[in-house]
């Protein structure tokens, strides 16, 4: 029997015919689409955001987004704004779902602007926008993004005509003191992220490692930002309790913690914001408590204290972590001494002076919140943190003085934003290097000189005069951080009404504030209130006092 024809088909003919058939269509100057924008207010999914309109401006250069179905409540509102993306502002632009979904990427992330901006929380920003058009309107979205972001290639499925991305490299994960980051943690260090735990443990030991003086490393001690979770686990509600579960983690600190100058607990606040505790002289406390050293005696920056580092505008009141790190203090400074000798033959009668010693200095000892510099916006604050500590290694005379005079002008919001930037570039670089060699642990490579030495220069570097003062002009404005506003589409806003006279200013109603001494109140208006009294409200704290809010426990 003669062979039977056979008909091949070849994907390429397929792609082809694709290809012709999106070409064939025209692109349009306005879509009309659903919109879908990023996660915001406690959701974890992307939010559809209802039917939109969307064309170009040319002279502009922005795609305008405005909204088509507004609520009946909203019809008589005057000033509905468009959402206003910059073309520039668009890094990536990928066609999902067979079509049923276009991203554009934006980077840096956007303000929302217009009716966005009820769509997102205060100070979240947009990194995306999403498209989702009618079926029959597909190959015209398509056109029309194209030919709107000429600089960037629209990658999507074949079916389409259009050429796929190109796969990423295989994530690596890196290894330095027992953290190990991976590409989900990295991801964090992109603009507008919150670092998390892994981060911060990172580059707080990279730090430390490269740019600790040695007297001051010997003699400093930085915990894992697990430790205070770590202290109240399993249901400790004490200091004293929580120490049995972390008894284990000072074992390789050589002669304790009560041998260190210095120590230093990194504290995530209800999983929202990070802030730093420094315990200065903790072995000091006891030697005061029980009576073998005089108080007096010590000039004030050589006195055992307890100094808080909290970045933000209205700090939590740190009271419970005051309280739980003291009563972790009491129990290890009594079982782990900084002379292990000291254990040995001690009778009853001697461990209990030791605990009483400890129990009185360090209920002795003074807590202060420092004045310090405030965050520009609601996702900094790992940030700070890592400069707070970078600063006293760069400087650690500064230590003398930690929380008894005002810090607030140790660095700016600029240097913080160019911190963010080097802290990508460390990481890509050592992606690199680990890429190359083969070796995913960080100790190693930095064991080459030359890798160490860019790594120690990026980690303390500062931005230029020039460019700080770019970042500062663009991140304050002076007071608290507000998202900037980008200009309205004026073809969508109504003409500008008046403004009605306003009315004569109301007088400012005084209020008593507690004055220091006999619990008395003296009035006082709220015009006249100093900055000062609104630092955190801490036991004992009294505004007329010096630097830094004092209570005692």
């Amino acid at each position: 029997m003669a062979d039977e024809p056979v008909i091949a088909i070849d994907s390429e003919d397929e792609a082809d015919q694709a290809t012709g058939d999106e070409e064939a269509a025209r692109p349009l100057d306005e879509l009309f689409c659903q919109l879908i924008l990023p996660p915001s207010r406690g959701l974890t999914t992307p939010q559809p955001v209802g039917n939109v309109q969307v064309w170009l401006d040319r002279e502009e250069q922005t795609i305008y987004i405005a909204k088509l179905d507004i609520e009946e409540d909203e019809e008589e509102e005057e000033g509905q704004e468009a959402l206003m993306v910059p073309t520039s502002a668009v890094t990536q632009t990928d066609v999902k779902a067979d079509g049923r979904m276009v991203i554009l990427s934006l980077s840096p992330p956007l303000a929302p602007t217009g009716f966005a901006a009820d769509w997102m929380a205060e100070g979240h920003r947009l990194s995306m926008v999403a498209f989702a058009p009618a079926p029959h309107q597909v190959l015209e979205t398509v056109a029309s993004l194209r030919l709107w972001l000429g600089h960037l290639t629209v990658y999507g499925p074949r079916a389409l005509g259009l050429p796929e991305r190109p796969q990423a490299e295989e994530p690596l994960a890196m290894r330095f003191h027992g953290t190990l980051l991976d590409e989900r943690d990295v991801a964090l260090l992109e603009e507008e992220q919150w670092l998390n735990d892994t981060i911060m443990d990172f580059f707080l030991r990279l730090a430390v490692e490269l740019a600790a003086p040695k007297a001051l490393a010997d003699e400093l001690y930085v915990a894992k930002t697990q430790f205070f979770t770590r202290l109240t686990a399993c249901g400790a509600h004490s200091g004293e309790k929580g120490w049995e579960n972390v008894k284990t983690w000072t074992r390789s600190v050589c002669g304790g913690i009560a041998s260190q100058r210095v120590l230093v607990y990194p504290i995530n606040e209800a999983n929202l914001h990070w802030c730093m505790f420094f315990v200065c002289h903790p072995r000091r406390a006891m030697e005061i408590g029980g009576a073998q050293a005089d108080e007096n005696s010590f000039e004030e920056q050589d006195l055992p204290r307890m100094v808080c580092f909290d970045s933000a505008w209205e700090p939590a009141p740190k009271d419970e972590h005051v309280k739980l790190l003291k009563g972790y203090l009491r129990r290890e400074l009594v079982s782990n001494p900084a002379d292990a000798a000291e254990i040995e033959g001690e009778v009853l009668i001697q461990q209990a002076m030791k605990w009483r010693a400890a129990v009185q200095g360090l209920e002795r000892m003074e807590s202060l919140d420092a004045e310090v510099p405030k965050q520009k916006n609601v996702y900094d604050c790992g940030i700070f943190v890592l400069e707070f500590l970078l600063y006293l290694l760069r400087r650690p005379s500064a230590l003398n003085s930690l929380g008894l005079e005002s810090h607030r002008d140790w660095f700016s919001q600029a240097l913080i934003s160019h911190r963010r930037v080097e802290m990508r570039n460390i990481v890509e670089r050592l992606q690199q290097e680990a890429r190359g060699s083969g070796q995913a642990d960080v100790s190693v490579l930095l064991e080459r000189e030359s890798l160490r030495s860019w790594v120690t220069s990026a980690l303390l570097s500062e931005p230029a005069p020039e460019q700080a003062a770019d970042r500062a002009a663009q991140s304050s404005t002076g007071g608290a951080w507000l998202p900037p506003q980008p200009k309205s589409a004026p073809h969508l806003l109504p003409q500008a009404k008046p403004m009605p006279p306003q009315p004569p200013p109301v007088p400012t109603r005084p209020r008593p504030v507690p004055s220091s001494g006999n619990g008395s109140a003296q009035w006082q208006s709220e015009a006249e209130d100093p900055a000062s009294t609104k630092r955190a409200r801490y036991e004992g704290y009294d505004p007329e006092s010096q630097p830094g809010a004092r209570y005692e426990r």
